[in-house]
């Protein structure tokens, strides 16, 4: 009788757990001594990690791109880990450096861009928190070829940086505020039943969308440069940055709840507005908008409205299927 009596019990929590809200830092874990000690502790913290466990990765991925950009050594593992590899292996070591005469590999192709003309000085970028290659640390011209967006990537046919430079930060500030974003989205599309498959798709799709809205506006950019190319300066565009990913979630989450309710921080309040969601992107695309051919202006702004389109655009057949 104990023994159904428990489980019976275990099946009323998990029914309990599955209808509370998604956490991404469930504070009261650290402050509540009755949780702390609970038996259903660890129920609940694998609930919730099922519910929005894209969050998490999403999260981390962005932090360790990060990492790289300010810890150069994490880009040697890779070959670190091939060497450790290769020595471990004495058969195969053995056999590559016995066999006589040695074959010449043909070098690569070589694809000349605005990178490897003589006397081109790079400005810095435009969009998102890129800089100049001149006086920025060695490493960050090979993360600048991966975790970036720009025409030069493309035509080396570096097709991924689509998708990487959509998870790539230079600047704290920068990944603080994406990441408090997106995670205060996700958190709010999670409760109203968006599945993580959805949100990997949103995500990937608002990247790409972004990206490409960001390189033809770069490609314009370039076309208005020539009195600067005659000049012989040569101009780099590039974009990073995860705000076309939020800028879509934004917008799918307003048209998948617009009766959620968000609080904003704002300085010097003690009670921070509560206001609906879909103000977010209103005021945002709107902002864009007003923004978007300003020389000035170090934001993607073409990216941002970009992810937007993607994401209504998934928020709306996503509902029309639903319905």
């Amino acid at each position: 009788m104990s023994d159904l009596l428990s489980k019976a019990t275990l099946e009323r929590v998990d029914r309990i757990i599955a209808q509370a809200p998604f956490t991404f830092c469930p504070d009261f874990l650290l402050f509540n001594e009755q949780w702390r000690r609970s038996p259903f502790l660890g129920r609940f913290l694998i609930s919730n990690f099922k519910k929005g466990w894209f969050v998490y990765v999403f999260c981390g991925v962005n932090v360790a791109v990060f990492a790289l950009w300010h810890c150069p050594s994490l880009l040697e593992l890779p070959s670190k880990l091939r060497s450790f590899i290769r020595s471990a292996s004495p058969q195969q070591a053995k056999n590559s450096s016995g066999r006589g005469g040695s074959t010449r590999v043909p070098p690569k192709k070589r694809v000349v861009t605005i990178h490897d003309l003589p006397r081109a000085p790079i400005s810095s970028n435009r969009t998102a928190s890129g800089a100049s290659l001149f006086g920025q640390p060695a490493h960050w011209k090979t993360l600048y070829q991966h975790f970036t967006h720009s025409l030069d990537n493309l035509a080396q046919g570096r097709w991924w940086t689509m998708v990487t430079g959509a998870i790539s930060h230079n600047e704290l500030e920068h990944i603080g505020k994406n990441l408090v974003a997106f995670v205060c989205l996700a958190s709010i599309a999670i409760d109203c039943g968006v599945s993580n498959g959805q949100l990997i798709w949103i995500s990937l799709g608002s990247a790409v969308a972004g990206g490409a809205a960001q390189l033809w506006h770069n490609s314009r950019l370039l076309e208005n440069d020539r009195l600067l190319r005659a000049r012989g300066v040569y101009v780099s565009y590039r974009a990073l940055g995860a705000s076309g990913i939020v800028s879509g979630l934004s917008v799918a989450v307003a048209l998948c709840s617009p009766d959620s309710l968000v609080q904003l921080s704002v300085p010097f309040l003690r009670r921070p507005p509560t206001v609906p969601v879909w103000t977010l992107p209103v005021f945002s695309c709107a902002w864009d908008m007003w923004m978007l051919n300003d020389p000035s202006s170090r934001i993607a702004h073409h990216a941002h409205l970009g992810g937007a389109l993607f994401g209504g655009l998934y928020a709306f057949i996503a509902r029309r299927g639903h319905y």
